[in-house]
């Protein structure tokens, strides 16, 4: 069993060497990084960066989450592209969650939860093996159905003395806890698990190939890559996929799920991002390391599309390759296609 806090913008600077000397022991944080999606709410935690950095720092886990307002599995899709976006600037050692307390599409408990899982295979797909639901017990019991939530962690507010009210692998006690190095009010939490994953350090992998984006209706998805496979599902016009792999004319949506390419009713990009040049004299090389030969370099305002990332390397088409850092690369991976 161990004790930790969960933080946003709303705890302010927080000191996190103070933190770290606490007599309750500060073992994990969890950090807010974003809300909704950045065609919607696009909401970006100034904080995280610095709160988990800070962390890190002290040698406090640390873990992340995100505000979930998905109103469709589509939407949800969508959400995780833009967390697993803000993420791929920090090095977390726990676990990422998904925060699931309002349900502004008033969807059925089974819907909403077929839309927390889809955001949490999104996760997974993205290389976060650890992954984990936050709600209140009221919202758990009421507005999700926990028998159908994919293998993950449960974190359960519950502010009460008598237990969380439900199995659970953490808990928020108490929304008015005190820790040196913050002032006001913090959330505190008890995790029955060990949350020292490190399956988290390297953050997100793009394991996937391409998007696919639908543009006719009812497009089948079958369970093999073959007209003789089952039926598993229909999919609908302008919803976007991940692709992982092509295999005869079909291509995977991950998993056991298939959907055959047919250019007048799907529209495929096959490739994961656009990288856009915000820096001047960039070099491209010839193989993803700094020894390879520069074959030219790239300017401010330019953009590649990207096939794959290799150790911190984006793959620009063949053998060229640039070295993504923030500071001069805006790297956007793809959630649609809008190439046809």
């Amino acid at each position: 069993m161990s004790f930790g806090i969960d933080v946003s913008h709303h705890e302010g600077r927080i000191d996190w060497n103070q933190v770290k000397n606490d007599p309750n022991q500060v073992t994990f944080m969890i950090a807010k990084v974003t809300e909704g999606s950045e065609q919607g709410s696009n909401f970006v935690d100034p904080t995280f960066q610095y709160n988990i950095n800070g962390a890190n720092n002290v040698g406090i886990l640390t873990g992340a989450y995100h505000f979930f307002r998905a109103i469709s599995i589509n939407d949800a899709r969508q959400e995780a592209a833009f967390f697993i976006k803000n993420l791929q600037s920090v090095t977390l050692t726990a676990p990422v969650f998904v925060d699931v307390e309002v349900n502004d599409g008033n969807l059925d408990p089974n819907t909403l939860t077929d839309a927390v899982n889809a955001f949490l295979t999104e996760l997974k797909n993205a290389g976060y093996s650890s992954t984990g639901v936050y709600s209140n017990l009221y919202f758990f019991k009421n507005s999700l159905n926990i028998s159908r939530l994919q293998n993950t962690l449960l974190w359960v507010a519950r502010y009460s003395t008598s237990g969380p009210g439900m199995d659970c692998d953490i808990w928020q006690y108490t929304d008015t806890g005190s820790i040196e190095g913050i002032n006001g009010d913090v959330d505190l939490n008890i995790s029955y698990v060990d949350l020292d994953t490190g399956n988290n350090n390297n953050g997100p992998s793009s394991a996937f190939i391409g998007v696919a984006t639908i543009a006719g209706d009812n497009v089948n998805l079958r369970d093999q890559p073959s007209l003789s496979g089952n039926v598993i599902g229909k999919l609908n016009r302008n919803e976007s996929y991940k692709v992982y792999y092509e295999q005869n004319g079909w291509l995977n949506l991950g998993g056991n799920e298939f959907v055959y390419y047919d250019p007048s009713y799907i529209c495929y990009c096959n490739y994961i991002g656009v990288a856009t040049i915000t820096g001047d004299n960039v070099n491209l090389r010839d193989q993803p390391s700094l020894n390879g030969n520069v074959i030219r370099t790239l300017y401010q305002n330019e953009a590649y599309k990207v096939y794959y990332e290799q150790n911190g390397w984006l793959n620009l088409g063949g053998n060229q390759f640039i070295y993504y850092d923030p500071s001069y690369i805006d790297y956007q991976l793809l959630s649609s296609c809008s190439d046809c």
